[in-house]
């Protein structure tokens, strides 16, 4: 169905008016970026700009919970007391009005005042109804993420350090939420303190992880079928981690440069003690992998490998082509 404008004057007030509630509310959520997507709070493509048009049209908004299903607060740390409170009492607001409709959250930012827990609590009120999830909180609240969501899907998660403290234990994480694919890890998530339910997870986005965090993660997540991670050497008095088993369904590999000014790190050391037969599309920094490893890797994995993506490239695709086993596209990208 396509949208009707609130500024198309073609159509006659008398016809509008004759138009069923129903269809109202179909033109209104058509008229809002696509779920899961985020309508902003104010202005234009907000529900609440619906609400001001005519009386009629805010009695359709309010009762319409699928306008309000949707919502990202960011709670900054040098937001005023006031405006996080403002913040919060939009929040709860949307949160009822949504009604029973399945969430789209995202709650971002340090909340750096006595407001935190009232914002947490306000989403962990509704979490048997949170379907994809964007959640930062400081680590000591971590603990709080569990209990029943039986929707969730999607899920952006980690700890926020600007708030440092003690870390209560966290051995289990979005433990009761079966249908949980798709997650993405946040640059300071703690592997070794928060542990979600790896084994059921398809698709794995890390901002950063260690070394041996790469190889745990692997080894616990069978099901993987893309994993994409910029990957940190492991500290130095880290021990190196055993082999990972060979891992039967992971078909793409994307290995992210981590920007670091030491000749001596070796950020694909992790590669080096994988097996991944299903392997189609692989992604490297030639900066920090060695030809031969590649070779060997490959060789190893008895990949029917598809397309290698390699940044910081400086080398001609005749000299990896010559190096490699026989395989399918070579896509270079020269460093900027």
């Amino acid at each position: 169905m396509s949208s009707l404008s609130i500024n198309n004057t073609s159509v006659p007030q008398a016809l509008i008016q004759t138009l069923p509630p129903e269809i109202f509310a179909e033109i209104f959520v058509d008229f809002l970026p696509p779920y899961p997507e985020f309508p902003p709070l104010s202005g234009f493509l907000s529900p609440h700009l619906l609400c001001r048009i005519c009386r009629q049209w805010r009695a359709i908004a309010l009762s319409t919970p699928a306008l309000w299903r949707a919502i990202r607060i960011d709670a900054f740390h040098n937001d005023s007391d006031a405006e996080q409170a403002r913040k919060l009492e939009i929040l709860k607001t949307w949160l009822t009005r949504s009604n029973n409709s399945p969430l789209s959250l995202s709650l971002l930012g340090a909340c750096n005042s006595a407001l935190l827990g009232d914002f947490i609590q306000a989403i962990l009120a509704h979490r048997e109804r949170w379907e994809h999830v964007d959640v930062v909180v400081p680590p000591m609240d971590a603990h709080l993420m569990r209990g029943e969501m039986p929707l969730l899907r999607t899920l952006t998660f980690g700890p926020n350090l600007y708030h440092r403290g003690p870390t209560e234990a966290s051995s289990s994480l979005f433990d009761h939420a079966p249908l949980l694919t798709d997650v993405v890890l946040v640059r300071n998530f703690f592997a070794d303190q928060m542990r979600l339910p790896w084994a059921q997870l398809t698709h794995l986005n890390a901002l950063c992880l260690m070394e041996w965090e790469v190889a745990d993660m692997l080894r616990e997540a069978p099901r993987l079928i893309s994993f994409e991670v910029r990957v940190a050497p492991n500290p130095s008095n880290r021990q190196e981690g055993v082999d990972v088993p060979v891992h039967r369904l992971l078909r793409d590999l994307i290995l992210h440069p981590l920007q670091i000014r030491n000749p001596g790190y070796r950020q694909w050391n992790v590669l080096n003690r994988l097996i991944l037969p299903a392997l189609r599309r692989l992604q490297v920094s030639e900066a920090h992998i060695a030809l031969g490893s590649l070779k060997a890797f490959i060789l190893r994995s008895q990949c029917a490998l598809e397309e290698l993506r390699v940044v910081d490239a400086t080398l001609g695709e005749s000299v990896f082509r010559e190096v490699l086993p026989p395989f399918g596209t070579i896509l270079l990208t020269a460093k900027a």
